[in-house]
């Protein structure tokens, strides 16, 4: 829980507990908490000696979900915060990202068409189709609004298991 060992501001990397199987990550709204929560990561995926491939995926993952959390669930400014789940299987990678932000399935959206030209590509809202691609699986869940220990209630959940080969 935030608070047992801060150690960033609120718009980084909050609190951060590693028991050997589980990697929880507090981070704060901000975008310095792409790079802080990046660096966290760092030792649990060399610790699991995820190739350079996995690695590389898992970081897309993670700065694109964080980012768009930051940029677009959250109001500047404020105490919101964003709690990263990981864990690893032999064959996987599992990260939960949870907010107490607004209410949002990145799911929902649809998927858009292929890409034919580098003049047809927009200029944004592929983060959440590149996850996908990334992604062995992805799901969303609309939490409760119910207050939880330590006055973190998150309304966001975001499941995403990477194959570890």
């Amino acid at each position: 829980m935030p608070g047992d060992g801060e150690v960033g501001s609120a718009g980084g990397l909050l609190d951060v507990v590693d028991d050997g199987s589980t990697l929880h990550l507090w981070l704060g709204n901000g975008l310095p908490s792409i790079e802080a929560g990046r660096q966290a990561l760092a030792p649990f995926c060399a610790r699991l000696a995820l190739p350079p491939r996995v690695v590389n995926r898992l970081e897309v993952v993670f700065e694109e979900i964080v980012s768009n959390i930051v940029r677009h669930g959250f109001v500047s400014g404020s105490a919101q915060r964003i709690r990263v789940t990981a864990s690893a299987t032999p064959a996987a990678v599992h990260l939960r990202f949870e907010d107490d932000g607004m209410p949002f399935d990145p799911l929902a959206r649809a998927v858009p068409p292929p890409l034919h030209t580098l003049a047809d590509a927009p200029l944004g809202g592929l983060g959440i189709a590149l996850v996908r691609k990334l992604a062995a699986s992805i799901s969303y869940t609309a939490l409760a609004e119910t207050h939880r220990p330590g006055g973190f209630a998150p309304v966001n959940r975001l499941e995403i298991t990477l194959s570890s080969a």
